[in-house]
């Protein structure tokens, strides 16, 4: 997340990370009393370099980032100097918009074939434990920040954040990095999805590097933008465009279900393939702080988002066992190839629309991140413009070339959620629970639960990760040629 100390402006006020991203400033109103930089207190933190505090600016949200302490719900008596009265604004309507967006997006796409490896049974349970622990480890995060707070620490807007008072500078990068990696993998999953539905729409007489490479000149242009705001309509239009398109498909789904083939319930087999899409479909932990700091109602937060998020996976559960009943053994990923007749094309541009606009606001933060890494303020605006811009169009066609090396979009969705993902949504959490915390002042329970699923967590990272690789090494048939087969 980006906080306003950044150098892409004040006018960055949220990424909405692994789904299809929201723009803040349409739902969220900014404190008034927003700081306009990171305050600390303790004297040990002078240590930290400089380019640590600006890869952990690019991941933090300015709405509502002050921080009060919580422990008897009551006190409205701000930590460590801050201002009072300097609480989040967001309704919890406007919350829950924001958590409803950060969800639903790409991943989406990809369950029905997700379930149609693993039956529709074991696929909606595998998608409730998946959510579950989520949001469990999502609010460790919340938990550990509010402990932190009542230490003593403030200025705690965001995971790298937490990641640096937790672990030490390295824990900040480390976070940091994992953030990045899983926003590139998002565009370039992008990229996959795009290329797959015009080949479709086009019967396969566009090739795959020509749609790849085609996207690169005005996604290029795109990302020179180093201010959110000027790409807030292209969000608008994105957030339309994906709403219409998945509205489609799911109503679509009961138009096709002609076929006769035995729709399993239950698919051991699939059990690694569909877990991890279903931790990429619900992977948005890099937004649980600056979320929890947007609200009016701080103490309401945890009931909030376990209700939210209860309801994303009904919707999951329902669309990916819907796309698989509909479609049956012939089910692809993403559904979007399933769809014929009059209306196919459109819902699928309107679906291509909305992933390439979203790209860009993908690549906001890994731009600026990756130049405080590679360039040094003499290579970057206002100073010098040419190496920051040939950087980005760097890393756009880095993007496209990864995407045209995969062309599968179900098998990079895999390899995302099983390796990063559960990083970022498992693993780390827990260790910072446990770090904070330490054993002697938490429950038992609790301590037990936190090292089964990182034990869990680290086991089935290197399974799925290692299945993952290999399937993409099989070098299966294009999704392209199953669409064309399965037409005939």
């Amino acid at each position: 997340m980006v906080d306003v100390s950044s150098d892409a402006g004040d006018d960055y006020k949220g990424l909405l990370g692994g789904s299809t991203q929201g723009y803040f400033d349409a739902l969220v109103p900014a404190s008034p009393h927003s700081p306009k930089s990171a305050r600390r207190t303790l004297g040990d933190d002078n240590d930290l370099i400089a380019e640590n505090l600006a890869i952990s600016d690019h991941f933090e949200m300015e709405d509502g980032d002050e921080c009060y302490d919580e422990d008897d719900g009551e006190s409205d008596e701000p930590i460590g100097g801050m201002h009072a009265g300097s609480r989040g604004t967001a309704t919890p309507a406007q919350v829950a918009v924001n958590i409803f967006i950060s969800f639903v997006g790409a991943g989406l796409l990809g369950l029905p074939y997700a379930y149609s490896r693993s039956g529709w049974l074991l696929g909606s349970v595998a998608l409730g434990l998946v959510s579950t622990g989520n949001v469990y480890a999502m609010l460790l995060l919340v938990k550990c920040r509010k402990k932190l707070e009542a230490r003593g620490l403030t200025g705690i807007n965001g995971y790298g954040d937490l990641g640096r008072e937790v672990l030490g500078p390295r824990g900040e990068v480390l976070v940091n990095v994992c953030l990045v990696v899983s926003q590139t993998g998002f565009a370039t999953a992008y990229l996959i999805f795009i290329s797959a539905n015009i080949q479709s729409i086009t019967d396969g007489n566009a090739t795959r590097a020509a749609i790849i490479f085609g996207c690169v000149p005005v996604l290029s242009l795109l990302v020179q933008y180093r201010e959110m705001k000027k790409l807030s309509p292209f969000s608008l239009v994105a957030d339309v465009a994906n709403l219409m398109g998945l509205s489609c498909v799911i109503f679509q789904d009961f138009e096709y279900n002609t076929h006769s083939d035995n729709i399993k319930a239950v698919d051991i087999s699939g059990l690694v393939y569909v877990t991890s899409v279903c931790i990429y479909s619900l992977e948005g932990v890099g937004l649980i702080l600056p979320l929890e700091s947007s609200c009016a109602n701080r103490e309401g937060f945890p009931r909030l988002l376990k209700r939210v998020i209860i309801g994303i996976t009904l919707l999951m559960a329902f669309f990916g066992t819907c796309g698989y009943v509909a479609f049956g053994d012939g089910t692809l990923s993403p559904i979007s190839l399933n769809l014929r007749g009059e209306s196919a094309a459109f819902v699928q541009l309107a679906l291509c629309l909305a992933i390439y606009l979203t790209y860009p606001i993908m690549m906001f933060p890994v731009s600026d991140v990756l130049e405080n890494l590679f360039l040094g303020d003499d290579a970057k605006p206002p100073g010098k413009f040419c190496p920051s811009r040939t950087f980005r169009v760097c890393m756009v066609l880095c993007t496209a070339t990864i995407a045209y090396s995969i062309p599968n979009f179900g098998k990079f969705l895999e390899l995302v959620g099983a390796s990063i993902c559960t990083l970022l949504g498992f693993i780390l959490p827990c260790i910072f629970h446990i770090k904070v915390y330490r054993k002697e002042q938490m429950r038992v329970w609790e301590f037990c639960l936190d090292l089964v699923l990182i034990v869990l967590g680290v086991v089935f990272g290197v399974i799925g990760t290692v299945d993952a690789v290999l399937k993409l090494l099989e070098g299966e048939e294009q999704i392209s040629d199953d669409t064309s087969s399965e037409s005939e």
